[in-house]
């Protein structure tokens, strides 16, 4: 039997619901793309119909309902709302569109302001951010996301907040038009005057002496505190039943005897302990066992905090982060020197690693690449390690513009030089471009560099074809003005030819140098323009580090390509201690107590070694042999022996080690006026001294 009744607004409803969920399992089996949008659809029909039944609904909004369609979508149309870009969207333009957050957060320091650690070894995990969508943006034909189902939230790892930039950069502007003209460069003496002080504070650097003190102030206590910890916590994570605890004095002793391999070359390191080449000072400081566990467990990071490669936040010089920003940060406490250059470096290696780089024009081919900004004096200042993430945008400043890669890695190492002092930077030819001149130029630091040809537009320098037929020494200038700031270009043919580009310089006043001519067989005199004068005199300074790195350098080998960047940033460490001490004592007028680099590492390696330690005791296995009698020995008296004591006045004051100590033979006490004769010397000091009932030289010696 038929029912005559017609159906009500809620049986339509109903069938509606149920068409289009048969619709949708027959449309899944094809499209399962556009799944979503059906899913979407039949919930709210669910809850459309819930609604009805319970008489929330009027007539004329379930007839409007009735003819509603399920939202359109083609694969081949770009049109269909993706919730996917509607996240992306929001992500990249509100979610850090905030303008009481504009501010750039590079490496923030951790509470000790003498090591830095990195900002994720304080946050182990990245905070999670829900992403909402924007209802002011949503289109309204968007459908209604159930929110108790987890698929339907967006969740975004974002990076630590010391590795992004928050706020939004102005596109840096191309320079498309350069007009050049052939004129002589023209400057006001007092707009490229020096303003900045290159002089050293008394305090603290007139209280460092010996050069104990000088490597001292680079590699503090809390570096090599913070080294001992996460040594003993890599022990651990490598095997919790057996620890390895490094102390202070241990990893003294240990850089000691690394310091002095440097200036005593032998094949193997374990020859360093061999009875027949009698190398005392490592023999005496610690077994070679020892050595080589502190090598083995040797760690400056937590391990546990490390982000894999691949994953957001991670860092490539993870593992050797803490002691690099460290030494930057004591280095850059060194007053400025007026002249600066940035050239590469390597760190030669034959380990296997993917940050290995290959530089032929280098005495050694294959190493890690290093970008320093050094001083005339070879003085290290900022350290940049290459790994492929710095170019980053987001490390970079606000007002930094992006002017390339090879360009912008001056830009971050110039970071350190104050601004509108006329500090000068020089560069060679692969960071040279007008961009980066116009941008040192703003901030008040002047620069001059070999530049490419192909990198001045337009420029009216004679063409090079030609040029080169001209005479040894012939040059050719041309200038041009951009952004108020006037810029040199300078071209000088001597065997080759150079071009130059500067803000500060140009061809006048020319001088001359000194040119063997092949045809006259002898030196001639061949005019040279000034700007090529001052590039020469000035850009070696990083070519002066490597120098005095190659000649003493540390040549132990290791499979850890971290441990071998370590070794190359502790000679880069030694060096600079050498020329602060130099600097210090020119700056008190005792140039006559400057010594080499190889004495200064050789009294620097040994007193590392004898840090708390007593080198009378020689560890040795069995009964000492005894010496057989000289048959050359006469009987004629032997001279006078003078005693003179090595021992620095740290080691002295210390109060660690020193004993007091009966000999048989007596000698005149060297305390200051005192004629006594006594048999007790120290036996960390080889130094005698009265100590008796009414003399106590020895006591005062050591405290006064």
């Amino acid at each position: 039997m038929v029912s005559n009744e017609k159906p009500s607004q809620l049986d339509k409803l109903h069938i509606c619901y149920i068409c289009v969920q048969d619709q949708y399992y027959k449309f899944q089996r094809f499209h399962h793309k556009f799944s979503w949008i059906f899913v979407s659809f039949i919930i709210d029909l669910q809850e459309f119909c819930t609604m009805a039944s319970k008489n929330i609904l009027q007539d004329n909004e379930i007839e409007d309902l009735l003819f509603l369609t399920p939202p359109e979508g083609s694969e081949d149309e770009l049109e269909d709302f993706n919730i996917d870009e509607l996240v992306c969207e929001n992500y990249d333009t509100d979610m850090y569109d905030h303008n009481d957050d504009n501010v750039d957060i590079i490496d923030l320091p951790d509470l000790d302001q003498n090591i830095f650690i990195p900002n994720n070894a304080i946050e182990l995990a990245d905070p999670i951010l829900i992403v909402v969508p924007n209802s002011e943006s949503l289109n309204l034909r968007q459908p209604l996301v159930n929110s108790t189902k987890t698929s339907e939230v967006s969740v975004v790892h974002t990076p630590t907040v010391d590795k992004i930039n928050t706020t939004k950069r102005t596109k840096f502007r191309e320079i498309k038009s350069v007009v050049w003209k052939k004129r002589p460069f023209q400057i006001s003496p007092d707009e490229i005057k020096f303003k900045g002080d290159t002089s050293l504070p008394q305090d603290p650097f007139f209280d460092l002496e010996s050069p104990l003190d000088f490597f001292n102030y680079f590699f503090s206590s809390d570096l090599l505190q913070h080294i001992c910890e996460e040594s003993l916590r890599y022990s651990l994570q490598k095997n919790v039943n057996k620890p390895f605890e490094i102390t202070e004095t241990d990893l003294k002793r240990y850089l000691g005897i690394c310091i002095m391999t440097s200036i005593c070359i032998v094949p193997d390191i374990r020859q360093y302990w061999s009875e027949n080449l009698e190398n005392n000072v490592i023999k005496n400081t610690m077994t070679v066992n020892k050595f080589e566990k502190i090598r083995q467990f040797l760690h400056f990071c937590n391990n546990d905090i490390y982000i894999p490669r691949g994953q957001p936040g991670h860092d490539r010089l993870f593992r050797i982060r803490t002691v690099l920003e460290t030494l930057k940060k004591r280095f850059q406490t060194v007053p400025l020197e007026e002249s600066l250059s940035v050239d590469e470096q390597l760190c030669a290696t034959k380990g296997r690693h993917y940050m290995k780089q290959y530089m032929p024009m280098k005495p050694h081919k294959w190493g890690y690449k290093l970008f320093i900004l050094a001083g005339v004096s070879g003085f290290a200042y900022n350290i940049e390690i290459y790994s492929g993430q710095e170019n980053d945008p987001q490390y970079r400043l606000t007002n930094e513009p992006d002017l390339g890669a090879s360009a912008n890695i001056v830009v971050r190492l110039c970071r350190i030089i104050p601004t509108y002092k006329n500090y000068v930077v020089y560069f060679d030819n692969y960071y040279t471009s007008l961009g980066l001149l116009v941008y040192l130029k703003n901030i008040g630091v002047l620069s001059l560099g070999t530049v490419r040809r192909n990198r001045l537009k337009q420029v009216k320098l004679p063409n090079e074809k030609e040029f080169m037929k001209s005479e040894r020494g012939s040059s050719a200038e041309c200038i041009t003005k951009i952004q108020n700031n006037i810029l040199s270009a300078v071209v000088w043919k001597d065997n080759r030819l150079v071009t130059l580009l500067s803000t500060f310089i140009g061809e006048q006043p020319k001088s001359e140098v000194l040119r063997f001519s092949k045809s006259q067989k002898k030196s001639v005199n061949v005019p040279c323009p000034s700007a090529v004068t001052i590039y020469n005199k000035h850009m070696g300074g990083v070519d002066l580090l490597d120098a005095n790195i190659g000649r003493y350098k540390i040549r132990m080998r290791s499979r850890k390509w971290y441990i071998r960047l370590f070794y190359h940033l502790l000679d880069t460490c030694v060096v600079n201690a050498w020329i602060l001490q130099k600097r210090v004592l020119t700056q008190k007028n005792e140039d006559d107590k400057i010594i080499t680099l190889a004495k200064f590492r050789e009294v620097l390696a040994v007193t590392l070694c004898q840090t708390s330690k007593n080198i009378n005791i020689t560890p040795t296995r069995g009964r000492p042999c005894k010496k057989a009698n000289n048959v050359y020995m006469t009987d004629r008296k032997k001279p006078r022996v003078v005693h003179t004591s090595t021992i620095t006045n740290r080691e002295r004051y210390d109060c660690v080690s020193h004993w007091p100590v009966w000999n048989t033979t007596r000698q005149r006490c060297k305390y200051t006026n005192c004629k006594g004769f006594t048999y007790v010397n120290c036996s960390k000091c080889k130094t005698f001294m009265c100590f008796n009932k009414n003399n106590s030289c020895f006591v005062s010696y050591h405290t006064n």
